[in-house]
Formats: structure tokens, sequence, C-alpha cells
């Protein structure tokens, strides 16, 4: 797994293998697309929540080419019959996830004045873009398409200043990254999150060294503009990247992704904005509802994570009277503080729509399900009208792409298909159309027995793949019998998905680069109690490996 060596000699082998089989003609390995799809006596709800029952769609070269109650599917159509089946716009996830990979900065850590880092090693570094180093395909983001999400802005992560994002299409025909860019610069992500062992590390210092950069850029900018109307006696200033890109966010020209979550670093966002004149997006604010007045006012838009913490110490599934006499008593105060802190996460967007705040519902950036998570905030106050804008509408018009979640002749074939109105409970995407191309949703898989353990958790995991052996820390989360995750591996980071348990047993894919391409592998193992083992494929070969929990996600380090 993972092992580089390998790939020249199984490169050279196959490339033997095909030279030797390849036969005079190329085969279809798959059946062809049909030439058009019809979707007869759907329910299509509109973004705006406009329904119309007993509807046929047909789409016919990536465009919905006719759209009504008496509209009959042509004879080469491919009918999805959907006498239960609800069509709505594609979802549209405003701070969501794509596989990007920036250069690593290297620095001597020992020759570096922690006092005065350069800008890389803090990470004030605007000038960077998604789309320069993107490195997913359309077949990489196939489990977001199957979740119903079509669009995704991804934000680049990291302390200060780590980039600027892009607007992804995901489009499954993708085969370069390019293919799924829509659009290729959004305005710099910026956090208040400081560097590692070095300045700046509190919020005092980066929100002075965030200040300083615009203060530099509007400097510079000066200096810009007087060589430009007189040169004499100056020097043409160096060109600076950074201080462009800042200096566009002053000038009104892109907006700024502010990722903050607590109220005091949402004030302080907000502060800066009216200080240097940029437009804020607040990106993740978990505490926005206590703010919500001052972003009414100022119409600053939220990007709500649904990305929410797990109960650690509150079970939100018991009455609070037996749950308290389930606790120790000195256990019972953190349960209550706990349950407070969250149901007031659950509870933002609904009070952010009631204030009158605009907002969208979004991934974070991570695994979140966008509709699980709506669906727990609309049990916590948001209406499934509210919901359904904001994952729809509502981010679209925010990143100028409202055309995505128009359902209308003419218009590009990008919409989702449930079996049921998209916030219900037993609901399931079961087709997602993006420029017409269709994947079929997630099947609802079903485990040969009950599950008899819980995989939730951090593990350090330890794998041997022969020639070389590696470590580092898996951590998972499990909902009834299946469960996703992500590994960090000293060589790189990996993506689970698909994870099902059947009794003590279970199954789940890997996802990770392998020389700068996506590779893929089929993992299987044992748990018992804390320990777990297993073994597994990639195009890599064979490996085993072997895990121990060490606590939850979200659980402080010790």
């Amino acid at each position: 797994m993972l092992n580089k060596r390998t790939l020249p000699a199984i490169a050279a082998l196959a490339a033997s293998l095909g030279a030797l089989g390849a036969p005079a003609q190329a085969q279809l390995t798959e059946a062809p697309a049909p030439a058009a799809y019809a979707l007869q006596n759907v329910t299509l709800v509109h973004a705006d929540g406009t329904t119309q029952p007993g509807v046929t769609i047909v789409v016919r070269r990536g465009f919905v080419a006719a759209i009504g109650t008496d509209v009959a599917p042509a004879p080469d159509a491919r009918v999805l019959q959907g006498d239960s089946l609800f069509v709505y716009p594609g979802l549209v996830d405003g701070d969501g996830e794509a596989d990007y990979e920036f250069p690593k900065v290297e620095f001597e850590r020992d020759e570096l004045a922690f006092w005065a880092p350069p800008r890389d090693a803090q990470g004030f570094m605007p000038h960077r873009r998604v789309a320069d180093h993107l490195t997913a395909l359309g077949s990489d983001v196939a489990d977001q398409r199957k979740a119903g999400v079509v669009a995704a802005a991804v934000h680049p992560s990291g302390p200060l200043l780590p980039g600027r994002g892009s607007v992804l299409l995901f489009r499954a025909s993708a085969e370069t990254p390019a293919g799924l860019v829509l659009q290729p610069v959004l305005g710099p992500a910026m956090s208040l999150r400081g560097a590692s062992g070095m300045f700046p590390s509190t919020l005092f210092g980066t929100a002075a060294v965030i200040r300083q950069g615009f203060e530099d850029a509007r400097h510079h900018g000066l200096v810009l503009a007087a060589h430009q109307q007189d040169p004499q006696g100056m020097k043409a200033p160096a060109w600076d990247p950074d201080l462009d890109v800042l200096r566009d966010a002053m000038t009104g020209g892109v907006r700024v992704f502010f990722r903050a979550d607590r109220a005091l670093d949402i004030r302080t966002v907000l502060a800066m904005a009216e200080e240097y004149g940029f437009q804020p997006v607040i990106v993740g604010g978990a505490e926005a509802w206590r703010v919500a007045g001052e972003l009414r006012e100022r119409g600053v838009p939220v990007l709500v994570s649904l990305d929410f913490p797990e109960p650690e110490r509150w079970d939100p599934d018991e009455e609070p009277d037996s749950a308290a006499a389930d606790q120790e008593e000195e256990l019972v105060p953190a349960a209550e503080r706990e349950r407070v802190r969250l149901e007031n996460i659950y509870a933002n967007a609904g009070r952010l729509a009631q204030a009158g705040v605009t907002f969208a519902l979004t991934s974070g950036g991570g695994e979140a399900g966008l509709l699980e998570g709506a669906r727990k905030a609309i049990e916590y106050g948001l209406t499934e009208q509210q919901a359904l804008s904001a994952l729809t509408a509502t981010p679209a018009a925010m990143y100028g792409v409202e055309y995505l979640v128009r359902i209308a002749e003419g218009m590009p074939a990008t919409f989702v298909v449930s079996d049921g109105p998209l916030f219900g409970d037993e609901s399931a995407i079961r087709y997602t159309f993006v420029e017409g191309g269709l994947e079929a949703g997630r099947e609802k898989r079903e485990p040969a027995e009950e599950p008899a353990v819980d995989v939730t958790g951090v593990w350090d995991i330890s794998i041997d793949a022969g020639e070389q052996s590696f470590g580092g820390t898996m951590t998972l989360t499990q909902d009834g019998a299946e469960f996703t995750g992500t590994m960090e591996l000293d060589i790189g980071n990996v993506r689970i998905s698909d994870g099902l348990v059947s009794g003590n047993e279970i199954t789940f894919q890997i996802r990770y680069m392998d020389a700068g391409e996506s590779a893929t592998g089929e993992v299987e193992g044992t748990v018992e109690g804390d320990d777990a083992e297993g073994s597994g494929t990639s195009p890599d070969g064979r490996f085993t490996w072997t895990a121990k929990r060490t606590g939850m996600p979200g659980e402080a380090v010790r």
C-alpha cells in the first residue's frame, strides 16, 4: 500500500501485457449512456419551494429537453419511473471538500527567528489558488454526487491566510482536475488560527499580523500609484502578489472568507472589516447566533457548518431524568453544560433565519452529511423551506452560479432525485444529474449481522506492507451499521468511506493520492473492544494492519 518503489514495475508490466494482448480495435467495457433519460410522474420542487406534482422531465445531451405534465418520453429514452420520486435542485456546498495539494513549505526551524518568521512559515500566502493545485477528478467526488452534492466551493484551510478557493462543478466526466473547475478563484480565506511554534500563536498576535498585512497592502498601493503618476526619483516597486490580493479585498473587489466560530472572533472580524473596508463572509459560525443582530445590520452572510461535534457525556436519546439517574453525580453538570452547548449549535441556523441573517448550510469542509445535518437543524427550529434555500439558492447566489439550481427547459440538467421528501428521515438520494450525467445514489447496505461493536473513536494504527511499514492515527465515526473516517499517516492522508459493521467484522474503502493520482483500496478487519486488526489490498499490493483505540473524536489530548 502506498509503496512508491513498486509503481514503475507495475506500470512496466501493465504496459507489456497491454502491448501483447491489445485487440485490434477498442472494446467497450461499459454500456454506452442512453440517448436520453425520462423521469415520469415525479414531484418537482423548485428552490423557492414551488411544487409541481405529476411532472415528466426529459434529459437529452446534457440539458432539460422537456418538462411538464403533458410531456411524453421519446422512444429512445431510458425511463426512470417516478410515481414516488421527488426532483430537487442539486445541493451546493458553500464550504465543501475536494483533494488539492499546496506545495509543502520547507524551512529549518532551528534557523528560524520564531518571533519574526517569513510569511510562508506563518501561513500568510493569499496568492495561492486551490484551482492551481487541485488533484481531484470526477471519479474522486462520486461519493458527494451520490449524496446529492452537485457543486462546492473549496476554501483552503490553514493558519492566517492560506490561499484562495475555487468553485467546483462535480462532473463525473472530468478526467482532469481542470474539468471540475467552474470558478477558478474566489476571495481569500482567512483565519485567526495562529502558526505552530512561532509568532503569531495568539488571538491578539494573529489579528495584529492580519491588520499589518492590510496596512502593508495599503502602503504598497500608494507607492504603486505614485510611481505610475511620476516615476522620477523612484524605483519601480517590486510585485507582491500577496498584497495585491489584500488590496483587491480592501477595494471591495472580492469577498473575504473568514473562518470564525466564537462570537468574540466574529466580532474581531467585523471590526477588521469596518477598519479596512473588506466584505467578510463568516465561515463556520458556530456562535453566529450570538451576534445575529450585528451580522444582519452589516449584511454579513454566514456559511454555517453542519459538521456538528458528537455528544460525549450527554445522551440526546435519553429523557433528562433517566439520563441524570444513569450518570455519576459529579458528571451531571458536565453533561448539562454539553447539552446546552450542543443544542445552541444545532439551533444556530434557525436563530439566524429568525433574525434575518443570510446563511448557507455547509459540510464545514469535511465529511459531514448535508442532509443529515440539515435534518438536525430542522429539528432545532429551521423550517424545511429555509433549509432547502440554504442548501441550494443561497450558496448558488453567493458564488454567482444561480443557474445551477434552476430546473427548466433548456437549462443544463443538474438536479437530484430522491425517493421521498428531501428531508424525510427515511428518504434517500436515488439519482444525481450533473449536466446530464447520471450518478446512481448510494444504496443502503444491510449488514449480515447486527453491529456488535461501535468503531467510533481515534485509533493508533500500524500498517505493514511488506517492504514498508508506517503508522499514524485513524479517526472513525459510526452511524448505525455504517461508518466513515480518515487516516493521518506518516506518509500522507487517507480518506475512509463505505464502512460497514457486521457483528464485530468491518469492511471499508480507502482513497489516497499516489504519485499525483487517486488510488483506492479495500480493507477488512475485526474489532474486539479497543483493539482491531485486519488486512487489505491496494494498487500497490496487500497489507496487514493493527489498531488500538486511544480516545474519542473531539476529546482533548492528554
